[in-house]
């Protein structure tokens, strides 16, 4: 009898593990991608990798946020239950040697796909390394963005990111606590509409003690953002990449 009833709440539980993972949305954002100078002779580039995991073929609306320049469109086609690797997007596919900034990835109908970016570092004297970038329908971003256990000690350094990805600025309180929430420091941020400001290196930006276990939170906000932080090792350059979640929100 409890082998059954242990069966029983597995098979409930598999739907609602399922859930809590998809990511895919007729409109998938990637907060940042880029192709910049490193240390010499590093390049840094991003690759984008996508899944239509439909029975419709379609293709995809590329539109690239450039920051500090235009919008730049593409279109990708994408066959039913088949992917599509971007190499270098920023070069091969947008024609550009050095540009940043957010990317929006829509669907012509109302089914959904997957994509997420790598983000590396090529030609360095300590070998490559870089991060994986996911993307996240728009429909799941929500009005706040929280990132938790951030160290900038033993070696590590932290930027932390924020994305619009609403066609109107958004306003509000990016905030930095320790672990027992008491505060280190805060800013009001207004990001103007598919705008990615990132902040390298957050103890040096917003005059804190570096330490570990630091929370991060943008909140009071009108409509959903793309949050993210990138604890990276200064020795190496590998990183981790962290997107913000909701709770509160």
């Amino acid at each position: 009898m409890r082998h059954k009833i242990f069966l029983a709440v597995v098979c409930l539980l598999i739907p609602l593990a399922a859930s809590a993972i998809n990511v895919g949305d007729p409109t998938v954002i990637i907060p940042i991608i880029g192709r910049f100078a490193g240390i010499a002779p590093s390049q840094w580039r991003t690759d984008v990798f996508i899944a239509n995991h439909n029975t419709v073929a379609k293709t995809l609306t590329l539109n690239f946020y450039v920051t500090g320049g235009s919008l730049l469109t593409r279109t990708v086609p994408v066959g039913a239950f088949s992917t599509v690797a971007l190499p270098d997007i920023v070069l091969n596919t947008y024609g550009l040697t050095a540009a940043a900034g957010q990317l929006e990835i829509k669907s012509p109908n109302l089914s959904g796909f997957e994509a997420r970016a790598r983000i590396y570092n090529a030609g360095s004297t300590v070998g490559e390394f870089g991060q994986s970038v996911p993307g996240l329908g728009l429909g799941y971003l929500n009005r706040q963005a929280f990132m938790h256990g951030l160290s900038g000690i033993n070696g590590n350094r932290v930027n932390v990111g924020l994305a619009n990805a609403n066609a109107f600025a958004v306003t509000g309180t990016l905030r930095f606590s320790d672990r027992n929430n008491v505060e280190l420091a805060s800013a009001t941020v207004t990001l103007q509409p598919h705008e990615t400001k990132q902040y390298n290196d957050i103890f040096t930006a917003f005059g804190f003690a570096p330490q570990a276990d630091v929370q991060v939170e943008y909140g009071g906000l009108d409509a959903g953002i793309y949050g993210y932080a990138s604890e990276v090792r200064n020795d190496s350059g590998d990183a981790i990449f962290v997107f913000g979640t909701s709770p509160n929100n």
